[in-house]
């Protein structure tokens, strides 16, 4: 008898040093949570999405405790015989609402405190029913350009002000609302914010808040792939940039690939956003004069593939991409290798219905709109000096006009609509006949508003920022964003009386 008894003795022992050992922070008894309930104070924590630090009591003496979630981290701060207090750490919530709990242990009896964390609102995906291109196209007209801001070279979210100084803000989208452009073209870098073939979060996420301005403002945008480095808009047709060299088939699948990830992240990214929303999958493709003025036509095909691998991979990511209006670029954005039926540009294929446009830019003449030396001052009807050598000598309002009709017949008028990505004039400051330059740049304006109105072509005016028009040389300012003022009037009342306003 006595040996049973010292047997069970030795087995009750065993199993209060086991007891023990499981009550302790690491890991109390599962087993006992039945066993009475503990006075604890508050029973309930409730964190927000970049959580931070609680307190919780145990009344009653030296409690244990354990977290039963790996997010929150519990400890003993003090305890006695009459009661124990802990600190919870929550950790930073980058996903959707979460719960979890803490076990805590006296004596034998367990109980649990809920925490409840908040996280980011996930709205469910929305459909939206898009119009065609050619319905979206007349509510966009006119457009203006947000020049020389987020296209422009430098690093991180500095870039913004390199070229020019204001920080895009919704009170300078607002002002540009309220001079009538009823969109907005956001010329864009992508590749020079990217690391391994990733865009960088930061930048992705400022575009975003550049974007929702506009959208905020009820304005439609067009956001594109912009000069960039010229990593395709070059290098995707030269293998070389000081001198012309063919591009290799194994060169020309690695833009498409290049340009393919980069579209599949912007328009992942975007998806949510309804009609307001172009894309544009370049900007002026083979721009560069020096390299490519005499090689459109050969050039082309190698474009033409390009412009569907931008749409093929918009398409492929699915939701409001699938029918989202997509912009792609014509020939160094000239309208005459456009619609010349020689140079060979083709729209891409598309599955979605009448859901393209095609892109050109107009700064014609070249002496007048944007040489700075022994320019032309003067353009248009009644505009002319007596004597001038700074008279225009060609590209006045019957050329305008032409150029804007064969798009129509060439596009338009086969349901593809036509943006004028860029168009602009250089405003200068002259010693003499200030007063017909005026009038010229104004003239130049009406001209474009008016003939783009009657074709079915939507101008979006070409506007950097920069207060001073150095000169003869000249600037293409229109809006001084710094002050929310007009830098320009000349240009802007043209734009205006053109547009009918």
């Amino acid at each position: 008898m006595k040996k049973i008894s010292s047997i069970f003795l030795m087995l009750f022992a065993m199993s209060a040093v086991m007891l023990s050992a499981c009550s302790d922070n690491s890991n109390p008894n599962p087993l006992a949570e039945s066993v009475g309930t503990l006075n604890i104070t508050p029973t309930e924590l409730t964190f927000g999405v970049d959580g931070g630090e609680a307190m919780f009591t145990v009344e009653g003496g030296t409690a244990f405790t354990r977290s039963e979630a790996d997010w929150l981290t519990v400890t003993r701060v003090s305890g006695n015989n009459k009661s124990s207090s802990f600190s919870v750490v929550c950790a930073k919530n980058t996903g959707e609402e979460r719960q979890g709990t803490i076990l805590a242990n006296l004596n034998g009896a367990f109980s649990r405190i809920s925490v409840t964390q908040s996280g980011k609102i996930v709205k469910p995906e929305e459909s939206y029913t898009f119009r065609t291109a050619k319905e979206i196209a007349k509510d966009m007209f006119p457009g203006w350009n947000l020049g020389n801001t987020m296209e422009a070279t430098g690093d991180g979210l500095g870039a913004e002000t390199t070229w020019q100084k204001t920080k895009t803000t919704q009170a300078v989208i607002d002002y540009v609302k309220s001079q009538g452009f009823k969109s907005v073209r956001i010329p864009c870098s992508w590749y020079i914010h990217s690391t391994n073939g990733k865009i960088d979060a930061d930048w992705m996420a400022r575009v975003k808040e550049v974007v929702d301005y506009c959208v905020n403002a009820g304005l439609y945008v067009v956001l594109n792939d912009h000069w960039d480095s010229g990593w395709i808009e070059v290098e995707g047709f030269s293998a070389s940039t000081s001198q012309y060299k063919p591009v290799s088939e194994e060169i020309i699948l690695s833009k498409i690939d290049m340009l393919k990830n980069l579209w599949t992240q912007i328009s992942t990214y975007f998806k949510g956003y309804d009609e307001h929303l172009l894309f544009a999958g370049l900007n002026e493709p083979f721009q560069d004069y020096n390299l490519f003025s005499t090689r459109h036509k050969e050039l082309t095909p190698i474009l033409n593939r390009y412009n569907q691998a931008f749409v093929d991979a918009v398409r492929a990511t699915g939701g409001n991409n699938s029918a989202r209006i997509l912009v792609v670029q014509a020939p160094s954005t000239n309208i005459s290798s456009a619609c010349d039926e020689s140079i060979g540009f083709k729209m891409p294929t598309d599955a979605a219905d009448k859901g393209l446009m095609v892109e050109v830019h107009y700064y014609d003449p070249y002496e007048f709109c944007l040489k700075a030396d022994n320019a032309t001052w003067f353009w248009g009807n009644g505009n002319h000096v007596s004597g001038s050598a700074h008279n225009a000598t060609w590209g006045e309002e019957s050329y305008t006009k032409s150029q804007f009709e064969m798009m129509r017949k060439k596009f338009y008028d086969n349901g593809v609509p036509v943006i004028v990505g860029e168009c602009g004039v250089q405003w200068r400051e002259l010693s003499e006949n200030q007063t017909e330059h005026d009038a010229s740049v104004k003239a130049w304006w009406k001209c474009i508003m008016e003939n783009a109105k009657d074709n079915g072509i939507i101008p979006m005016v070409w506007d950097i920022n920069s207060a001073n028009r150095n000169g003869e040389s000249g600037i293409m300012t229109i809006i001084n964003r710094s002050n929310l003022s007009i830098f320009c009037q000349p240009a802007l009342d043209g734009i205006k009386e053109g547009v009918g306003k």
